[in-house]
């Protein structure tokens, strides 16, 4: 079902970056039929230390449409993103990363996607920021730890199966729907997942994700991300996270991690990296797991 107009809000969670956030908005403000489209900006900024409130509210002054800076307390992504959809007037709800910018014609494609009707959330494209996508050892590194976001399927397809919160976007009818982020995922929280979370919850509703090769962004690259470090606490958060949304018993997990070392032994005796990684972060996910079951942090039940 198309929409008889289109009035997106356009929702940033955010948390003591306000750099980064800058080149956000510079590149919304730059957006093709912005003046025409006027979508309503929410800057859901999670209790942030730095001077992210008052940088957006002074770039609220001079830009070419609605931009409101909403103070959320609660701890964690989810909450913010809540709490911003909460106050939000438009019928169309676009989520952004704050580390990302937008191709100019981002806007534009999502308004071409709710037009044609068939769908009423779109996953967008998500490539990574020049100048760091045409360095080699970031190339490397990126395809060796995929801890940055990066999202592209052959434009032929129509449909996807889960949701990357850098750039997706849904109708107000379904979101209300389905109903808002669990608080107890995301940053902030348990450190990842609310969106594929959400995203298991839309199709439990029968309804479809399709895919927007469109509507692109840029991820930034930060160094930081890409370290065995940060890979191992990626994946521990997300062995964390995935226990929340489904519970799982001691013995399954620990089958599952003995399994993960086996692979990452045969990998690492074939020199294949990749798979190597595969597994290794697998086996960082079993552990996240084993120590939630531990603090108790599991549900009762299976969701």
């Amino acid at each position: 079902m198309s929409l008889r107009s289109f009035r997106p809000t356009i929702i940033i969670p955010t948390k003591d970056r306000a750099q980064i956030l800058a080149q956000l908005l510079g590149s919304i403000e730059q957006l093709e039929a912005i003046e025409r489209i006027l979508p309503e900006i929410i800057v859901a900024d999670n209790d942030s230390r730095d001077n992210t409130y008052e940088h957006v509210k002074a770039t609220a002054r001079c830009f070419p449409t609605t931009i409101r800076a909403l103070k959320v307390r609660r701890a964690g992504k989810s909450a913010a993103v809540n709490d911003a959809v909460h106050s939000a007037k438009g019928n169309v709800l676009a989520f952004l990363d704050d580390d990302v910018v937008v191709d100019k014609t981002w806007l534009t494609s999502i308004e071409e996607f709710f037009q044609n009707g068939k769908y009423q959330v779109g996953q967008g494209i998500v490539r990574l920021q020049s100048p760091a996508k045409e360095d080699p050892e970031i190339q490397k590194l990126v395809q060796r730890y995929r801890t940055i976001p990066k999202l592209e399927h052959d434009p032929k397809l129509k449909e996807v199966h889960s949701l990357n919160g850098s750039n997706f976007f849904v109708s107000r009818d379904v979101f209300d729907r389905v109903g808002g982020f669990d608080e107890r995922l995301g940053p902030g929280a348990s450190g990842t997942s609310e969106d594929v979370e959400f995203a298991h919850r839309l199709g439990r509703s029968g309804i479809c994700i399709g895919y927007a090769p469109k509507a692109v962004v840029y991820h930034h690259v930060d160094r930081g991300r890409l370290t065995d470090e940060y890979f191992k606490q990626s994946h521990w958060r997300q062995g964390r996270s995935r226990l929340l949304i489904r519970n799982r018993s001691a013995a399954a997990i620990l089958f599952n991690l003995v399994h993960a070392f086996a692979q990452y032994a045969l990998y690492t005796l074939l020199c294949k990296e990749r798979n190597r990684y595969r597994s290794k972060g697998r086996i960082y996910h079993y552990l996240g797991m084993i120590e939630a079951k531990q603090n108790n942090a599991g549900h009762p039940e299976d969701r």
